[in-house]
């Protein structure tokens, strides 16, 4: 495939009447969401050249979002989500960053008439203004349809200024990934995925187009945030078979024991996939040695400019692989080298820095060349461009291991320390749901580690549940790595993109 546009066109052809996506009551048949999509893309044309150009795309993940998104590519321009929880102040800047002309609402009863200055334009307005008769495919929309070099879409990502960062990934890349993902997860014509992350985090982008790429349906949940007892009701109602979501999200809905009840509505699944951060591996060896066992979890890794999930791990029935899931192998599409201060690849068992290459890596950062040219990179007797990761990992036989992060390594009482060393092993604890460890200040000012954890257990007193899992960090880490303060939490807060918000966390404690 070229490009997801020409693919999910050919589905248009093959099978019109098919759902394609569903909403809340809204249903859409491929035909209608390519009708909707072509009324859009002519509304863009109306309102000046709109290939090349950045257009974003507010409100939820919907069945206007996704109308949106294909009205953007069919007109030749790229898309950047903008989400409505933001700060006013980060709006702004991804605005003024992309020059975008117009924002596409696909929320039109909250949708302002301009945000800080650009035009909004309700998606559910350009649709019933201009949906047109029965066609093919390619009759209505304008010319210009984009290629595998061309744009795709931009999504911001935290930059370590302060000033988030957009990524820009082409159709190419884009389409490689969704072929690969298609292949890696046997995603099917009779499949429905299940998207529950949020439209700023870019494993949405699979969720959502993967399915369609296969010939299946998409579900979205839109703007609400389901209960467990929710989403369990509508997989079961709606037929799902793969659900897509992030590390915290599973956790929170899939982690808890299961009932008997929700077996039966979860009893269609085929594998549930998440990513975004370090998994509990107390709460994945549960799920794999329960009722539910035989549907295997996938653990999705892979930042945003190596697009999407670059590797995968499958964790199977009666899974016991000990105290942290592996990060896996690489997704089709994507390739991996772990090499040492010196560039030199490190053999099996040792640890190094992840560089991910393939077709699978993005253009780089929009208006940043500096930044591009120092994360992406060319290496020594190794074809095309490699995106250094700054990602500390090791090799177990064939599986990448996630170890840390190179840019948040810190000194406490002369030794350097990756605080998310510290999470890993705390995460798999049996007695630990979830974690975040940063660096805070102790009497007379003086650094020292913080851990803040969920235990599994609420009714294990604090001071029991603290003593036994310093007990248990003193078993696997060097003392200087075992936190002096361990605080116990309720919950860790989730950000706008349903990662763990670890600024919350460590700023609500005064750790930094």
């Amino acid at each position: 495939m070229t490009t997801a546009l020409d693919a999910i066109g050919e589905r248009v052809r093959r099978t019109p009447d098919r759902t394609a996506v569903i909403c809340a009551d809204a249903r859409l048949s491929y035909r209608r969401l390519w009708d909707g999509a072509r009324a859009v893309a002519r509304a863009l044309a109306a309102r000046g050249p709109a290939r090349g150009s950045v257009v974003g795309v507010l409100g939820p993940g919907n069945e206007h979002f996704m109308t949106a998104v294909l009205g953007c590519w069919l007109a030749g321009a790229s898309w950047t989500p903008v989400d409505p929880a933001w700060p006013e102040e980060r709006q702004r800047h991804v605005l003024a960053d992309t020059g975008a002309p117009l924002v596409l609402a696909t929320d039109g009863s909250a949708a302002p008439d301009r945000l800080h200055g650009t035009p909004v334009l309700p998606v559910a307005g350009a649709i019933a203004s201009g949906t047109p008769d029965d066609g093919t495919p390619d009759d209505g929309a304008p010319p210009g349809r984009p290629g595998p070099d061309d744009q795709a879409y931009v999504i911001y990502t935290s930059g370590s200024t302060g000033a988030p960062k957009g990524v820009c990934v082409d159709h190419g890349a884009l389409a490689a990934h969704l072929a690969g993902a298609v292949e890696a997860y046997g995603l099917a014509d009779d499949d429905v995925l299940l998207s529950f992350s949020a439209p700023a985090f870019d494993a949405t982008v699979m969720e959502m187009w993967a399915g369609l790429v296969a010939g299946g349906t998409v579900l979205l949940r839109g703007s609400a945030l389901w209960t467990g007892p929710q989403l369990f009701a509508r997989v079961a109602e709606h037929g799902v078979t793969y659900v897509g979501c992030t590390t915290a999200y599973f956790e929170t809905f899939f982690g808890e024991e299961l009932t008997a009840r929700d077996v039966e509505l979860l009893s269609g699944l085929r594998a549930v996939f998440f990513g975004g951060e370090a998994p509990s591996a107390a709460v994945v060896r549960r799920w794999a040695a329960g009722p539910l066992g035989h549907v295997p979890l996938c653990n999705g890794y892979g930042p945003t400019e190596a697009v999407i999930a670059a590797t995968r791990y499958w964790i199977r029935q009666g899974w016991d692989g000990g105290d942290q899931v592996p990060i896996g192998t690489c997704v089709p599409g994507h390739e991996a080298v772990v090499l040492d201060d010196e560039g030199r690849e490190v053999p099996p068992g040792a640890g190094g820095e992840l560089y991910l290459g393939g077709r699978c890596v993005a253009r780089g950062y929009l208006n940043r060349p500096d930044l591009t040219a120092e994360r992406f990179v060319r290496l020594p007797g190794r074809e095309g461009v490699w995106y250094r990761t700054g990602d500390l990992v090791s090799r177990n036989g064939e599986d990448l291991v996630f170890v840390g992060r190179v840019d948040r390594q810190v000194k406490i009482r002369g030794f350097r320390i990756e605080p998310e060393e510290i999470e890993v092993v705390l995460r798999g604890l049996a007695r630990v749901r979830g974690a975040v460890v940063g660096v805070g200040r102790g009497p007379g000012g003086r650094d020292r580690l913080e851990a803040h954890v969920v235990p599994e257990d609420r009714a294990v007193p604090a001071d029991v549940f603290t003593a036994r899992v310093r007990q248990e960090l003193r078993e696997r880490l060097p003392v200087y790595m075992v936190p002096e303060v361990i605080r116990v939490l309720d919950e860790l807060p989730l950000g706008a993109t349903g990662k763990v918000d670890r600024a919350k966390v460590l700023a609500g404690t005064g750790g930094a």
